[in-house]
């Protein structure tokens, strides 16, 4: 098996989809990091910024970058740890929390429509194979419920 396709197709399958709804996140005022990054905080609320870019894989500076943005649209906010003083944990605001659940819905739509079109395929299945390659990748230390 050659498995250097798996890069190329995880890739693509991840441009693709975000390509079909850039129309969409056009008219929300967002870019994709961005709606990744507030159904991620949706998701898992609380967190400290540190642990958002571990988890999500994204630069600390472009992670504070796009923390800034959404909270100059009044959709995320960052309140100092009561455990560190240094660190920032991060929450949606109520219309962060809204348009969290509007991306929610979007993407929802978006991998039905795709499985719609493959009815022979396991999409539960494949969710639990992606998961348990995010949780491998994550380390024993950082690992998190499924629908996280």
């Amino acid at each position: 098996m050659h498995y250097h396709y798996f890069s190329k197709y995880i890739a693509s399958i991840y441009r693709k989809t975000k390509s079909n709804i850039n129309h969409q996140l056009d008219s929300m005022n967002l870019r994709a990091t961005q709606s990744d990054l507030l159904m991620f905080i949706h998701e898992n609320p609380n967190l400290q910024q540190s642990a958002i870019a571990k988890q999500m894989s994204v630069d600390p500076s472009l992670l504070a970058k796009d923390l800034t943005v959404l909270a100059s649209q009044n959709l995320v906010v960052r309140e100092t740890s009561t455990t560190d003083r240094r660190a920032k944990t991060i929450s949606l605001t109520p219309s962060g929390e809204r348009m969290a659940e509007q991306l929610t819905d979007i993407m929802d739509k978006e991998w039905h429509d795709l499985f719609a079109a493959m009815p022979h395929f396991d999409a539960e299945r494949f969710a639990d194979d992606l998961h348990a390659t995010y949780q491998a990748l994550l380390g024993p230390d950082k690992r998190h419920n499924r629908n996280q």
